[in-house]
């Protein structure tokens, strides 16, 4: 199974973000004390073989190496041929931690063989006193590229100026 953002997110994200700052699985495997093991907890579970899907739901908490992700609810999607875990979806009142980074949305959406993160819903990052907020915020760890959406409100930054920052950092 491919590592998982964000538990991004498994899903940054469980995505994800989601921290909280994706990096590339390959730049997770190299970090002291990561691995592919995934530890998920929830108050339940449900698995369709059919749809491809498991759905945790109630307190759901997952964690790899030093990346936890926390929310109400926690779908992995998988892949019907390979049967690896291709999506993982994380919703109502997501929590991620990564590393100095920590992000809060309503969703975050980890797809890990395009290597992308949707986080949506009132987005905050917030990396020491630096913060992004927005509606939607778009990774793609292919290209280390990032789009912040206001959806009818404003795109919101708060850097500091007297060192580098890291808040749009995406990789490790």
């Amino acid at each position: 199974m491919r590592t998982f953002l964000p538990i991004f997110f498994i899903a940054s994200l469980v995505m994800g973000a989601l921290t909280f700052a994706p990096a590339r699985a390959e730049e997770l495997k190299t970090e002291e004390g990561v691995s592919d093991m995934i530890s998920i907890e929830s108050d339940h579970l449900d698995v369709n073989t059919e749809k491809g899907e498991a759905v945790f739901t109630g307190n759901v908490k997952a964690t790899q190496g030093n990346i936890t992700v926390q929310g109400a609810r926690l779908t992995l999607k998988f892949d019907e041929t390979t049967k690896t875990v291709n999506t993982l979806i994380a919703e109502d009142d997501v929590f991620i931690h990564w590393q100095d980074r920590q992000a809060t949305c309503d969703k975050a959406v980890y797809r890990l063989d395009k290597e992308t993160l949707d986080l949506s819903g009132d987005v905050l990052i917030t990396r020491g006193e630096e913060r992004l907020t927005g509606q939607k915020v778009s990774v793609d760890m292919k290209t280390n590229s990032q789009t912040v959406e206001g959806e009818g409100g404003r795109v919101q930054i708060r850097v500091k100026n007297d060192q580098e920052s890291g808040i749009l950092q995406w990789k490790k």
